[in-house]
This record gives structure tokens, sequence and C-alpha cells, in this order.
């Protein structure tokens, strides 16, 4: 390699990286949108078949095809700026969306641009003279890492979903610098002899590399989950960041490709297996399995980069194909993976199935790495996150501004239950910051929530829950209901003497649980909470599977009651007072408080549909029955003053 000082392939290679970097979070915010816009505003909250959103997705992922198919005529370079150019524009135009179909179409084209975009850059590595395989690739790893930083700085909310002077400097900003990275890397050429080509296979890594990184092992909203800590999702973010020393430089995870591939196929089996009944709560996984993700992030870009230091024929359409299967196998392993909740099948294999097109990137022989990339400097950045996500203010938007007072403070027990649609408003827009202003507008004590996301891919990965309860002042008790990071939670300002999960009867499109939480109200009487989320597979519980969910909350009902405990049940239970199943909570001693029905659905014109109930035993009197009318989610917010025929505390 030359190493004369106007013929510098290692500055090259920065540009490369750099520019592939930034455009990689363009694409990441992209992709981010887009996911959650099809399965609220394409899927209709469930209405379109799942099959139909699947192809809907795919056929986004196919824009590269006719870019590749004409490799031979087409200069991947002038390719990549121009679909560049379209990502970068789009980006701004999608922060000016607001919601609806916009929102849809225009990240699903933007999502269309970025695979075009990635996979004429990998293609341009074969013969052009400013861009490097193993630049680009660790450009990826690189914008993975950034995007886990600014995500954890942001608290998991993403700067496409907030308004204001800087949600909109961030994406000009954004913007800017892959437009600064790009012009520097076209300018800058390496002139040296060194091969910059890599083995077309190698481009097979992008899919799974993105698929696991987004799904766990850089996802800062999982680290939190998992750790109850933000500092748990800065370690994941500052783990990110040193998975691009090892990117650049594969040795830094394990001495062989084999044992990286090992250490991560390791770290998935943790997180598969690892969830447990952790504080009387089953499906949670303990703290310790934490430690998978920087484990399994670190292998992953060691996977990447030795991948990229194989030998083989590049071959320009041949790099083109292989990168476009890449991205396509991205998306089938998204949706794989979460189509699971909708066509009844198990999913716990799909992240072990990521590893087939990944462990085909890395076969071949290849000469063991040279010591590249400046580790001093990856070693810095990743200490600069560490203090950042850690130390710095969060920036986030002021969740209570404009929130009003719906009630004054009440002597009883307030109680709310609110469905809230892993926090996607009607429009399609990510609405936490809508739903708690509405939620502490009421000065709750208890709020029971339904469809809590906790750092699911398919959402944008986001900490819903962390968030709710800070803005709140609550503390939060969490029940997954179908795998650790979905499901339902209890949060209250009131002491909790115990808390103990129970897995429902399966019937439904996914798993459901009731979290019996007993509440010490003001320090004197003790009231057993039960939150749940009934998820029947025929909504008329003609199903025996269903009716036995709700004898299944019977039956705990009754369990408290025989300890002389009040009971209060709460949330999404999927059935209306008129149903014959109803009986089975009535003859348990529950009944409905609210004095007339309400429509839990705003997106129902018809005859009112109450499926989002707060049922209480026979000692409970209520008051001030709440039901607003907003978009915030395809649920509407419950909400009642409770008191019991004594003073709270009287024996």
């Amino acid at each position: 390699m030359s190493t004369a000082a106007g013929d510098d392939p290692w500055r090259t290679m920065r540009w490369d990286r750099f520019a592939v970097a930034v455009g990689t979070v363009l694409f990441l915010d992209a992709l981010r949108v887009f996911l959650p816009s099809l399965t609220t505003l394409f899927g209709r909250a469930g209405e379109t078949p799942a099959e139909l959103m699947g192809l809907y997705a795919l056929a986004w992922f196919l824009a590269p095809v006719p870019f590749v198919a004409a490799a031979r005529r087409l200069e991947p370079a002038r390719t990549a700026l121009a679909a560049g150019a379209v990502l970068a524009v789009g980006r701004l135009a999608l922060q000016a969306t607001d919601g609806g179909a916009p929102q849809l179409y225009l990240a699903s084209f933007l999502v269309g641009a970025g695979t075009v975009w990635l996979t004429a850059s990998a293609m341009a590595t074969v013969d052009h003279p400013r861009a490097t395989g193993h630049g680009v690739m660790v450009g990826v790893v690189t914008g993975v890492a950034a995007t886990a930083v600014v995500h954890t700085l942001l608290n998991t909310v993403d700067l496409v979903w907030r308004d204001g002077p800087l949600a909109w400097a961030g994406a000009v900003a954004e913007v800017a610098l892959f437009a600064w990275a790009a012009a520097g890397a076209y300018r800058h050429g390496p002139g040296g002899g060194e091969p910059r080509a890599v083995p077309a296979r190698a481009w097979l890594a992008l899919g799974p590399l993105l698929f696991l990184s987004g799904l766990y092992t850089a996802n800062p909203a999982v680290g939190e989950a998992i750790g109850e800590t933000p500092v748990a999702a800065a370690l994941v973010a500052t783990a990110a960041v040193l998975s691009v020393m090892v990117a650049a430089d594969p040795r830094w995870s394990t001495g062989h490709p084999a044992a990286a591939f090992a250490v991560l196929a390791a770290a998935l089996a943790v997180l598969w297996a690892a969830p447990s009944d952790a504080g009387g709560v089953p499906g949670v996984w303990p703290a310790w399995a934490l430690a998978a993700l920087p484990a399994g992030q670190l292998a992953l870009a060691g996977c990447a980069g030795w991948a990229v230091h194989r030998t083989g024929r590049p071959g320009r359409a041949a790099t083109g194909w292989a990168a476009f299967g890449g991205l396509f196998l991205l998306a089938v392993l998204v949706f794989g993976f979460y189509a699971a909740y909708d066509l009844y099948y198990g999913n716990a294999l799909v992240p072990f199935l990521a590893l087939v097109p990944l462990a085909a990137a890395m076969t071949g022989r290849g000469p063991v790495p040279a010591r590249s990339g400046r580790p001093w400097l990856t070693a810095g950045a990743a200490a600069l996150a560490l203090v950042l996500t850690v130390a710095a203010p969060t920036w986030h938007t002021s969740f209570r501004t404009g929130a009003e007072q719906a009630h004054e403070p009440s002597s009883g027990l307030r109680v709310a239950a609110y469905n809230v649609r892993m926090g996607f408003g009607m429009d399609g827009r990510y609405a936490l910051h809508e739903q708690i202003a509405l939620l502490g507008g009421g000065l709750p004590d208890i709020v029971v929530l339904s469809e809590v996301d906790r750092g699911w891919m398919l959402n944008g990965g986001h900490d819903a829950l962390s968030l709710t309860a800070e803005q709140l002042g609550m503390r939060a008790y969490w029940a997954p209901a179908d795998g650790p990071l979905w499901g339902d939670a209890l949060l209250t300002s009131q002491e909790v003497t115990a808390v103990r999960g129970h897995t429902l009867t399966p019937s439904g499109p996914t798993g459901a649980q009731a979290l019996e939480a007993v509440v010490r109200w003001d320090g004197g009487t003790e009231v057993s909470v039960i939150a749940t989320h009934v998820q029947p597979r025929t909504y008329d519980f003609t199903a025996e599977s269903a009716r036995a969910q709700l004898r299944d909350l019977a039956d705990l009902v009754e369990g408290a009651r025989s300890q002389g405990r009040p009971v209060v049940l709460a949330g999404d239970l999927n059935i209306e007072p008129g149903n014959p199943a109803w009986s089975i909570l009535t003859d348990a001693g529950l009944h409905d408080p609210f004095e007339r029905p309400f429509n839990t659905i705003p997106s129902l014109a018809g005859p009112p549909q109450e499926i989002d109930h707060i049922l209480v035993t026979e000692e409970f009197t209520a008051q001030n029955p709440d039901n607003p009318d907003v978009p915030h989610s395809d649920h509407r917010m419950v909400s009642v003053d409770l008191d019991l025929d004594g003073e709270p505390g009287s024996e």
C-alpha cells in the first residue's frame, strides 16, 4: 500500500465511512417511520391482512432490482449520489409530514431510495477509485452506532416525531453532514494499488447486521427494558460505538471468524432462553441478560468485519445482487418476526435464521487483516458517548405542556385504563406525549396500560413505559404478554405491597396475561388491582379458549376477595357488557360502575362499542367517569374515581 502523503488511502476510507455512516442514519430514520406506518396506516389496526402488508413492504425493497440489472450501463457511484440526494431531501420532507397517507407513502418511497443508495454504494466498491468495500461496511456499522447514541440521547423518541426548531435543526444537521461527506468521498481518491472491492457474498451480511442490531443488540430501548435504568441504554449505545472499531479490525472481537459467529449465536441464545418468572412476573428478562446486548453487538460487527476480509471475485453485478439480497433479507426477517403475532406461528427461531446468510457472507478463506484504523479514536468516541448518554440531560418534549386538569384532586382512588397502541395515534404519528398529557391531566392514582411497546423494531424502538412513568412521576410494573418487549403495565403513585403475574389461557393473536398488584390505598386499605388485556381469537367469545381467559380472571378476582380485599379489574377486555360471556365476570362479583355505555373505539362511527373497562367489586362506589374523545390511539381512555363505603383504611 502506498503511504505517500498525497496518496493516503486511509484518508479516503475515512470519507467513505463518513458518507455511508450518515447515509445509514438517514436510511434508518426512514425505516423507523416506514415500519410503524405500515402497521398503523396501511394495516389499519389489524384490518388489513398480514400477507398484504408483507407484500406491500417487500415491494419497496425491490427498488434496487432495475439498477442492478442495468449494472453494465449505469455508473454505480452516480446512482448512489442520485439516490442519496433523494434520501436526503426526502428526510427533510418527512420531518414536515403530519401523519396520514403522506407519511406512509413518503416513508415507503424513502426506504426504496435508501435500498438503492446502499446497493449502489456497495456496487461502486468494485471498480470506482473513490470507494472501498471495507469502508462501506464499516460505515454501515458506524451509522448503526450513531443511531444508537442519538436514540439514547432522545429518550428513544426520534427527531421525526418531534416538532419545533430543535427537531428541525437536528434533521437539517443530518442532511448537511451527509451532503458534506458525500462530496468529500467524491473528491478524494485513494490512488493506491490495494484492491478495494470485497467478495460479492460479503454483502449478504447487510440484512442480518441491520436486523439483529435493530431488533436487539444496538437497541437502547431493549437495554433500558432489561436493566430498568437509563444507564443500561447508555451501555448499549457505548458498545455500539466500540463495535465500529471491531468492524474496522475484526481481530478486536476474536482472533477467528468462527469465534465471532459463536459469540453472536450465544448472545442470541441467552436472549431467547433468559426470560423467566423474575419478581413473580412471567416473561421478564433478568438484569444479567443485559450483557448479551453489548457482547452480541461486538460479535455482530466482528462478523461483518470478517466478511469483507474474505477472498473471492467481486463483480459489479454479483455485488449488486448480493447487496440487494442482503437488504431484501432485512425486510423478510422483520416481517417474519413480527407477522407471527397475526399469523399464529412461533418466531423464536427467526433471529437464528438471520445467522444463515451471515455465515454465507463469512465463508471462504482470507488473509489475517492488517491492523487498521485508529482504535484510540473509537475508544475516545465510546467514552464520549457514555458520558453524554449517562450524564447529559436527556432532551425530550415537555409532555406536560398544554395538559389540562380534567378533574380536581379527589379523596377517592382515581383509576385510568388506556390501550395506547404502542404509542401511535389514529394519524399514524407517535403520540406518546399526547397520551401522557391526557393521563396526567386526570391526576390518576393508578394507570393501567394495554399494548405497551418497550423496544419493538417494528414500532421504531421506543421504551414507552419508562418515559410514561418518568413523566407521570409513578412507579411502573411491567407485564409482558407476548415476548419480553410487548404487553401491559400498571403504574401507580400508591404503595404496592405485592405483585404477581399470571399467564392467561392461550387464545388470540398474541399471548395474554394478568398482572395482580396489591395496592395500599393512602397507607390503609389494601386493594387488589388486576391489569389485563384479554386476547380472544374470536371476539364474540364463542371459542372455549376465549371464555377460559375470562374464567382465569374470575378466579383471580375470587381469590383476592377470599382474602378480604376489594378488587379493581381494568384494561382492554375486548368484550361488551351485552355478550353472554360477560356473566363470567359478573358472577365473580364484578360490575361496571359507569352509569352509561361509552364508545371506547374512536374509529367507529356506529353504535358505541365498549370493550375497555374498569370493573369493581361491590365495596366500591364511583363518580366522575370519563371517556375523552381524542384520537391519540385506536382506543379511548376510560377513568373513574372510586370510593369505599367506609373511609380508606377503616377496619
